[in-house]
């Protein structure tokens, strides 16, 4: 035998210890070395089909044995466990949620994986709401959503934290200071909340209206960018939804808006031309389809005229008179759209030619 394969053999120890008396198959330990996985590429076939014939019939054996469950699995009862949550139910009852609270602590922390920890932990924080806690409340009832996808209660906590951040997002809910004032919850965590509910919530209704009330939250706070992006993305991401339709509104309307509040910049109209008359593609059977056609129209009437008031300025402030061409010839060209603004352009135009030929002044 060679002394490679020698050190292969050296490195692999397989041992089956058989203890006799007490149960009648007694109880069977393997164990490979950790050079067993390197033998197997340069052992001879047969030693190769001996390996897996001893796996084979050693593991059933150890499989039939009454040792430990492995980590990680779920016992099928817990009474330990059955026994916290009685407790926790009866403190509950009584009115001593503080106890129940502690019962319910222990069980999660002693008794992660047993069959009653998903209700366990939908209990506690159920519980931290009748204390006021909102935001542990919001916390515990994100763990069940989190950690016990395949449970009963998945839905019910997902809806438990859409209520909660629509509450917030109201100004209905809460949350108390010292144990004595109440005061509004900040912006920040409702915020927070609506895009955790949108995150978890699957790609349906509940996550839908959470993405809706975000965003008419972020108008209300005045971040009204903000609010653009969010209901953009609930149109593209529920095209389906009730409030799709509501929200291409919201995007045309905030980006008209934008204008009217100071900021001139003629990207901005034309983005709000854009989303009205993408409203008009979308949803054509809604009822308010002609209205965004009559916005879109109106839009592009007041950027012509936006166009007209540059051109002005050209001509009038800044004396660049080529630019003041440019402008005036384009207003000219969507004359069907604003014809008032077409004709003024027109008186403008000339004006800016016999300035640019050095004839008359431009004024």
């Amino acid at each position: 035998m060679c002394k490679k394969y020698q050190s292969c053999m050296l490195r692999t120890r397989i041992a089956c210890h058989i203890e006799e008396g007490g149960e009648e198959q007694g109880r069977v330990c393997l164990t490979v070395a950790g050079g067993a996985w390197y033998a197997v590429f340069v052992m001879r076939k047969v030693l190769l089909l001996q390996l897996c014939a001893a796996f084979a019939l050693v593991l059933p054996m150890c499989e039939q044995t009454g040792g430990p469950l492995p980590a990680g699995s779920i016992r099928a009862t817990d009474p330990e466990a059955e026994a916290l949550m009685q407790k926790a139910i009866e403190y509950r009852n009584n009115g001593k949620l503080g106890k129940a609270k502690g019962e319910l602590r222990e069980l999660l922390s002693e008794h992660g994986l047993a069959p009653n920890a998903p209700q366990a932990r939908f209990m506690l924080a159920e519980l931290y709401e009748q204390m006021r806690d909102p935001r542990e409340a919001f916390k515990q009832y994100g763990k069940v959503v989190e950690n016990y996808q395949n449970s009963s209660l998945y839905e019910a906590a997902l809806n438990r934290q859409l209520a909660m951040a629509t509450a917030a997002a109201n100004g209905q809910l809460q949350a108390r200071v010292f144990g004595m004032w109440n005061v509004p919850m900040e912006s920040s965590v409702v915020i927070e909340w609506l895009e955790a509910v949108t995150r978890n919530a699957p790609y349906n209704e509940m996550s839908a209206t959470a993405t809706s009330v975000l965003a008419d939250y972020l108008v209300k706070q005045e971040k009204y960018e903000a609010a653009c992006q969010v209901y953009r993305r609930l149109v593209d991401n529920y095209p389906d939804s009730r409030y799709a339709p509501g929200a291409q509104m919201m995007v045309a309307k905030l980006w008209a808006a934008s204008h009217t509040r100071g900021d001139q910049n003629l990207v901005n109209l034309a983005n709000a031309q854009e989303a009205y008359e993408e409203f008009t593609l979308r949803f054509p059977n809604h009822p308010d389809a002609k209205k965004a056609y009559e916005e879109a129209k109106n839009v592009r009437r007041l950027l012509v005229q936006q166009e007209l008031e540059v051109g002005r300025y050209y001509l009038d402030r800044s004396k660049e008179y080529t630019s003041a061409i440019f402008c005036f010839e384009s207003v000219i060209r969507q004359k069907k759209v604003n014809p008032e603004a077409a004709r003024e352009a027109e008186k403008l135009l000339a004006r800016a030619r016999q300035a640019v030929a050095g004839k008359t002044p431009a004024a």
